[in-house]
């Protein structure tokens, strides 16, 4: 059978295939005017024009990603946190070098990429910037470095490692351990102590603190103290940070049992009865103990007007070891520790 009809003015083929219950359905193409050609290439030739313009837009709104090291360390630069930087002496050189944003946001440890480094550098570190001394807590007049890591040629750099800390040369003050890259903040108001209270503090100490610790009272004078009368804002009356150093250094070939502690370091605050002890520390100070420690100063880390002790270590292997200590139910606890060294990574 074979028939023919008309669909839409245009021939329509129905052809029996097998039998005469299956069929298909053929539909021939229909032929366009030339111009209905014309407006439907040229309706194509739009359309890809504007897919490709909106590629672009597309692209320039949301670019591919880049380096997320130097994402994140181009988000924290440009806050511009205050730094904590930390002075390392050696017979050759003096380097200040960043550990650590503080102030509201609290103590963050500070690591970077190389870019990120070299970025902070040009910000903090070069002859343009401004610093902070801090003797004993208290701050001095700024200074600037003398120059930046990279600010011509490197200052330094240490053999194998990749990322390397920044350190700047700058002519510091005496006495100075800590920097910060804004000004001091302030802390909250302490009242004052007489030198009479002071030297009965320092009086009690050889008879009731020292031998709790295994030092005799006839030993104490040969040690070498240092006294510091602080006023951190934890307390309304001020600390005394006392630390004894016997000059004798003990081998390491000596057992530890039954050697006397060649240093004892004493944080002292006013409770109802006098100044007691807030913190105690002792070590024997060679390789089986615990390396004795340097008192740095006391620093607000996490702005709540209240500053926090910071310590370091008696050894040049670890000269940016830093402990933060915060004065918590009536005694200074250890908060956080910075144990980096120059060499990230």
């Amino acid at each position: 059978m074979r028939a023919i009809a008309r669909h839409n003015s245009h021939p329509v083929d129905f052809r029996l295939l097998l039998d005469e219950t299956a069929s298909v359905t053929i539909f021939a193409a229909p032929r366009l005017a030339p111009w209905r050609r014309f407006a439907t290439a040229l309706a194509l030739g739009l359309g890809a024009v504007g897919t490709s313009a909106c590629d672009r837009v597309q692209k320039a709104l949301n670019p591919e990603p880049g380096d997320p090291v130097w994402r994140s360390d181009s988000t924290l630069l440009a806050s511009k946190p205050p730094v904590l930087l930390r002075v390392v002496r050696t017979d050759s050189s003096t380097r200040i070098v960043p550990i650590a944003t503080v102030g509201e946001q609290g103590y963050r440890p500070l690591r970077l990429g190389n870019r990120g480094w070299r970025a902070f550098d040009l910000a903090y570190l070069q002859s343009t910037a401004s610093l902070t001394p801090l003797r004993d807590g208290d701050g001095l007049s700024a200074l600037t470095p003398q120059r930046g890591m990279w600010e011509g040629p490197a200052l330094d750099s240490i053999p194998g490692c990749t990322v390397i800390l920044p350190g700047a040369q700058a002519a510091l003050p005496a006495g100075v351990q800590l920097l910060l890259s804004g000004p001091r903040p302030p802390l909250n108001p302490t009242q004052g102590m007489d030198g009479s209270e002071l030297q009965r503090t320092l009086a009690a100490i050889p008879t009731l603190i020292a031998p709790t610790v295994g030092i005799s009272m006839s030993l104490l004078p040969r040690y070498r103290r240092e006294v510091h009368v602080i006023s951190t804002g934890a307390t309304a009356q001020p600390s005394i940070v006392v630390t004894f150093d016997d000059p004798e250094v003990v081998s390491d070939t000596v057992p530890m049992m039954g050697q006397r502690p060649r240093q004892l370091v004493l944080v002292l605050d006013k409770g109802i009865y006098g100044y007691k002890p807030s913190y105690t520390f002792s070590t024997v100070g060679n390789n089986k103990s615990a390396p004795r420690l340097r008192y740095l100063g006391y620093v607000d880390v996490d702005g709540d007007r209240k500053a926090e002790l910071l310590f370091g270590l008696q050894t040049p292997r670890a000269p940016l070891y830093t402990i933060f200590m915060r004065f918590e139910a009536d005694a200074w606890r250890e908060m956080a520790k910075y144990e980096r060294g120059r060499c990230q990574s």
